[in-house]
Parts: structure tokens; C-alpha cells; sequence
């Protein structure tokens, strides 16, 4: 890879689909993502189920997100209806998919993963669990390691 490949793939950084009924953990869920993936990334924010659905419709393979963070507590189970229909849009049913969550009720939980979701991530959204999961599925590169040498001559 030459060095115009690697600032073009850091430019464009990674495209994340959210889904937060709620103004302040959409707000604080954002900025988590710029600080863990860079100001290049692109965050596309629905704040209900409804929106979440619509943008799901018209993703296709060339404009789908990397990555997909979906508030399971959305009004009527909304939640629940995201995750599926982006598990059924053939544009989406790859995309790694983290369910952001305040209780983990075990039936929810389980749910979550029968339904297809990488992570289920409690909030508010904590900078170290979510890099710890977009690590875990190869979204984000572990932290580098220092290495010191000495060659005394």
C-alpha cells in the first residue's frame, strides 16, 4: 500500500449507523465514535424506530455503514424491529450491529444476539467497551505497542 492508499483509507474513515431515541446518549454515543475512529468518520443519527427503518430500506451495498449501534429501548419494542430488519436487508445483514442498552434483562440479551447483534453494550456508552467490542470484531486495530530499543554501538 502506498502512502496515497493509506491517507485515503484514514480520510474516509468509517461510516456508523445510529439509532438513540434519546438526545443526550445519541450526542455522548457520537462523540465516543469521533474520539475512538476520527473526525472522518461519518455518523448518521435516526432518532426513532420509524427513521431507522426508512434509512435501513434505502442503504445498498456501495452506501451501507461499517457499523451499526441500535437503542434496544426504542418506543414499542422498536429496538428489536431495527435489529431485525437490518438482519433481513441484504445491503445490511453483514454490517456488525452493537445494541446499546440501560438494563441487561437476560431475555433481552438473548434476544439481542438471537436477533444477529455483534455486542449488546450498556449505557450510557463507555469509550473503553466500545473499542474493546469494535476490536474484538477487527473494526478498530489494538492499541499499538511500545516497543524501546537500545543499540548501543
Amino acid at each position: 500500500m502506498n502512502s496515497k492508499e493509506i491517507s485515503a483509507s484514514v480520510e474516509l474513515g468509517m461510516r456508523v449507523f445510529l439509532v438513540e431515541d434519546n438526545p443526550q446518549h445519541s450526542f455522548l454515543a457520537v462523540k465516543v465514535l469521533q474520539q475512538l475512529l476520527g473526525e472522518a468518520s461519518e455518523v448518521i443519527v435516526a432518532e426513532n424506530a420509524e427513521e431507522a427503518l426508512m434509512l435501513i430500506d434505502h442503504f445498498t451495498e456501495y452506501d451501507r455503514p461499517d457499523l451499526m449501534l441500535v437503542d434496544l429501548r426504542l418506543p414499542d419494542n422498536g429496538g428489536f424491529e431495527v435489529l431485525s430488519a437490518a438482519r433481513s436487508h441484504e445491503a445490511c445483514a453483514q454490517v456488525p450491529t452493537f445494541v446499546l442498552t440501560s438494563s441487561l434483562y437476560d431475555k433481552d440479551v438473548a434476544q439481542s444476539y438471537d436477533l444477529g447483534a455483534a455486542a449488546v453494550l450498556c449505557k450510557p456508552l463507555s469509550r473503553a467497551n466500545l473499542r474493546e467490542e469494535l476490536v474484538r470484531i477487527g473494526k478498530l486495530a489494538p492499541r499499538p505497542i511500545s516497543v524501546r530499543t537500545n543499540f548501543a554501538q
